[in-house]
């Protein structure tokens, strides 16, 4: 790898890059640092305004077809927002549902869809939901051996399926083995299961997954008590050993920021960002675009675009 430095885009005397985004077919990048998300002409540099009604930081942003963002500030409201007239279209609260994602061509409209589950009984209900209406677009309901449990869901980012996680236990008496189900109208199918790990002084069994979510259309993250974090390769079933959920490229380039490497996730390989060149102090990698050819770096003055080779 290597790279060529371009102009700031951005200072900020205490923090750069929160949360960025770029959007091709706008295109339009987002950056949020401490205030409101910056938007700016990707080819240019051109700051062209902030998005409206983003009062609290912003943590997290997704591009959705159509010219949209959505974001996620940290009172937990999530907003749908056009990027070429930055004019809010949506927004709810996210106490009841996680993750996003934005299937192009799907359903009318192209809706933003997010992911509700829960525990009722001996039920786990999980279901995709559209944002807008909060209604749910496709929803399965599984019988598991009743009580206490933790469970998640993620939304695939290209299609109307999801991913689901289930593990039976509490934190008091401890829990079982992790299930992953892949979700689709057609009903649910087993691909993983995590067994638990105890952890800590007391031994407590904690789940083996916990955390769920896309790193590209295919590669699935998962994240809990089970050493190492493991990306899952869901047409597949391939494996890979993964170091944390980080920014990715559709193509499958992941940037690891503790190791400064990029690892390539459909051959397993890594490589250093920086290879020959003691990194600038305080440099940081804070995106990488969708074709994997630039990485946004921020350093304690500025925000800079940097091409990457392979």
């Amino acid at each position: 790898m290597r790279g060529e430095r371009g102009p700031p885009l951005l200072s900020d005397d205490d923090n750069c890059g929160v949360g960025t985004v770029y959007d091709p077919e706008t295109d339009r990048l987002v950056v949020a640092l401490n205030g409101p998300p910056h938007v700016f002409e990707g080819t240019s540099g051109l700051c062209l305004g902030v998005l409206p009604h983003h009062d609290q930081p912003t943590y997290g942003a997704a591009v959705a077809p159509g010219g949209r963002v959505v974001t996620e500030t940290i009172d937990g409201i999530r907003r749908v927002t056009d990027l070429r007239t930055l004019t809010r279209l949506a927004e709810h609260s996210t106490r009841t549902c996680r993750g996003w994602s934005a299937p192009v061509g799907r359903l009318p409209g192209d809706p933003v869809l997010t992911c509700r589950s829960y525990v009722r009984g001996d039920r786990w209900g999980t279901a995709l939901v559209d944002t807008t209406t909060m209604k749910d677009v496709a929803r399965v309901r599984t019988p598991f051996g009743g009580g206490p449990a933790f469970h998640s869901a993620a939304p695939r980012p290209n299609a109307l399926e999801w991913v689901g996680v289930l593990a039976e236990g509490d934190d008091q008496r401890g829990y079982g083995p992790a299930q992953l189900l892949h979700f689709t109208r057609e009903g649910a199918r087993l691909i993983d299961e995590a067994p638990a790990r105890r952890v800590g002084p007391a031994q407590r069994s904690l789940p083996g997954i916990v955390r769920l979510s896309f790193l590209t259309n295919d590669w699935l993250y998962t994240e809990g008590a089970r050493r190492p974090h493991q990306a899952i390769h869901l047409p597949t079933g391939a494996r890979r050993a993964c170091p944390l959920d980080d920014k990715t490229s559709q193509n499958g380039l992941m940037i690891d920021r503790r190791a400064v490497s990029v690892l390539d996730l459909d051959s397993g390989d890594t490589a250093p960002l920086y290879p020959g060149e003691a990194p600038e102090e305080g440099r940081d990698v804070q995106s990488i675009s969708p074709d994997g050819q630039t990485v946004l770096v921020s350093t304690p003055e500025a925000l800079e675009w940097w091409s990457v080779t392979r």
